[in-house]
Parts: C-alpha cells; structure tokens; sequence
C-alpha cells in the first residue's frame, strides 16, 4: 500500500511538470521548475519532522502514544507557520536570485509550505502508529490533491503563478484530509515531547545534506560540462532517481522498527532489501540500456547508452545510503550527518579535480561517493552498532 501511493504521488508530481512544460512555455515554465525546486527543498523540514515524530511515538508506552500524537499536530502546526513566515522573511533575496520580476510567486510556494510541512507531521503519526493504510492514505490523498491542482493551475492559468496556487489548493485539500485520516490515532490528550523543534532541526540538517548529496552533480554538471554534455547528464540524472526512489516505500515501513527493541533484525532486512531493488534496476539497466535512455530523454540522447547502468548504479547508492542514514536518525545519532558532509566533499573534489570533466567522469564522482557513503554506514550500524543490540522480543 505504501509503495502504491508513494509511486502514485510521484507519478502525479511529474505529470504537473510534463503538463506545465506544454501549457506554460520555456520562459514560464523555468520560473515554475525554479519554485517547485523551492518547495523540494522547503520539503525537507516535513521530512525532518516526520522522523522525528515517528521515531518518539514508536518508542513510547501504548497508553502515551495516542496522546503523544495529539500533542505533536498542534505543535507541529506552529512548525508549519514558521515555515512559512521564514520563506516570506527571504523571499526578496529569493527573488533577486531566482531573477523573478512578480513577488507573488514566492508568496504561493511560502502558503503551500505550511500544509506541506504539516502533513509530515500526519505522517509521523501514522507511522511511528505503524498504521500502514492510513499512512498510504495519506501519502495518495496529498499527491492527488497536489497533482490535480497543479495540472489543473497550468491548463486554466497558463502561468507559473497559476501553477503554484493550483499546487497549493491540492496540497491543502490532501492535509485536511490526512488529518480525518489520522484523527483515529490522535484522540484527545497531551504528553509533551522534549525538545521537539531541536530534534527537527537536527534531522531537518541530516536530510538537507543527503538533498544535497544527491543533487549536486547534476548542478556541478551545467558548471563543469558544455551545454549538450550537462543536457546529456540531466537526463542519466533522470534514470538515477527513478533507482533512488523505487525502494523508498521499504524505509518508510521500516523505520518504526529501527527505532526500538526490533532495529538489529529490521535494519539487515531493509538493507537487502533496499540493495537488492537497486541491484534489480541497476541489471534491468545494464541489460537493456537503450531502452532506459529512450524511456528517460528519447532519441537525442543515445551517447548515454554505454553509461546507463553507471546512472543506475548512483541511484542505488544514494537510495541505499538514504536508508542507512534513516536508521541513525531513528536512534538520533548526531554525528551520522558528518558522514553525508564528507561525501559531498568526496564528490567536488573528484569531479573538479581528480577526474575528466566529461558526463563519465561527473558519474563517477557520484557513484564513488556513494559507494564511500555506504560502506562508512554499513560498517557503523553492523560493526558499532552491534555493542547495543538488543534481543528480538
């Protein structure tokens, strides 16, 4: 249920893009990437947040959960305001950086982030509750809500500033329909959770930095390449994250477990999991490399073909490293961050001064600093970790 709707809310995120993209025009169309970009990235503080909630409820007595959950929606509301205000607060230097010539954009992507961080929190109460189906619900009736607007704000409006406000309409529609979906869950009560906005600005740092990581090489990618080799990357980008995403739904089902008395027996389970999805794509790939260059970018892009699998294979890394990285937030380890840093740094200095600056060389960056990544977090949670382990109930 869970990967059904996480797959159904990305399919509906892209068709807003391949829908804007004919609706809207070139010029329209790079000022909506650039907000919907913003919103990626204003995304992280829900991720951040729902961790955070699920990892406390999960390990909490059954008789405090209920209330826990309660508890943390209205907090998590003010949360959300914050959010949003903060985006208000930078929006005149987001507007000199994005060359935008209208404010009013940024004052849709900053009202669209406060549902959208809200509904992290839902999300963490449905899932440190392991209540799968209300979590899948939840998950389906936000990607609906936000693709339908958003489609829907490209073909009546015709403009990025339409696109936002139906994107925003459809996201706030989903959150008020998550929170009847988990209202079951969260009964009247109270239990105060410590230090929740520090434990969100931790996570929020964690996840921000994987964001990064698993971004950066397709912008290195317009700094280090001609136009034709960076379009050429932005394409095997496309193969990458359809590996990074496909195993997403086992982290967020198994992260509840890694957070308590089940972690040891959990986290070896998600990890072949994980691997062996990203194993599976990075096969499919090599065997029929065409095929997947076709499907992610057409007939111009055939000097991708030798590469594909190398694109696959950064997707599998980055989704297995994501997945590591979950498991030390699910007992808050604090330094498990400094790891993600350190392949951000291993990746720069590979592509800008180790290796060719070519789309093989960038790719190699990308996939030796995941690979560095992962090896560090499998070491850290088999070896380390092993100290602590508790039995299986």
């Amino acid at each position: 249920m869970v990967a059904g709707a996480l797959a159904l809310a990305q399919v509906l995120a892209y068709l807003v893009s391949i829908v804007a993209a004919r609706a809207l025009g070139p010029a329209q169309f790079g000022v909506l990437a650039a907000l919907l970009g913003l919103l990626l990235i204003g995304n992280v503080v829900a991720l951040g947040l729902q961790a955070v909630i699920a990892r406390q409820i999960v390990t909490l007595p059954a008789e405090s959960k209920a209330g826990a959950g309660a508890t943390v929606l209205r907090s998590s509301l003010m949360v959300a305001v914050a959010v949003g205000l903060a985006t208000l607060v930078i929006s005149p230097v987001l507007m000199w950086v994005l060359q935008l010539d209208d404010w009013w954009p940024l004052l849709w992507v900053a009202a669209t982030l406060v549902p959208l961080t809200w509904i992290g929190a839902q999300l963490g109460v449905a899932q440190g509750r392991e209540s799968f189906g209300r979590l899948a619900a939840v998950y389906a009736a936000v990607g609906i809500g936000r693709g339908i607007g958003g489609v829907a704000g490209a073909i009546v409006g015709q403009t990025a500033t339409a696109t936002i406000i139906g994107v925003f309409l459809g996201t706030t529609l989903g959150a008020l329909v998550g929170r009847i979906t988990v209202r079951a869950l969260t009964p009247a009560g109270r239990y105060r959770i410590e230090r929740l906005v520090a434990q969100v600005a931790h996570a929020t740092h964690a996840l921000l930095a994987l964001f990064i990581l698993t971004n950066i090489d397709v912008i290195l990618a317009r700094a280090l390449l001609d136009a034709e080799e960076a379009g050429i990357y932005g394409v095997g980008a496309v193969i990458a994250k359809v590996a990074f995403w496909l195993p997403q739904f086992v982290g967020v089902v198994a992260f509840p477990r890694l957070a308590d008395a089940r972690r040891s027996r959990a986290l070896l389970v998600t990890v072949l999991a994980v691997g062996g999805l990203g194993g599976l794509v990075v096969i499919a790939t090599a065997v029929l490399p065409g095929l997947a260059v076709a499907i992610a970018g057409g007939p111009d892009y055939t000097a991708l073909v030798p590469l594909a699998w190398l694109f696959a294979s950064i997707g599998a890394l980055f989704s297995l490293a994501q997945v590591l990285l979950l498991s030390r937030l699910a007992v808050d380890d604090r330094l498990a961050v400094i790891a993600v840093w350190g392949a951000i740094v291993v990746l720069v200095v590979l592509a800008t001064v180790v290796l060719p600056r070519s789309v093989a060389g960038l790719a190699t960056a990308a996939a030796v600093s995941g690979a560095a990544l992962v090896v560090a977090g499998l070491i850290h949670a088999f070896v380390h970790d092993r100290k602590d382990a508790q039995p299986n109930p």
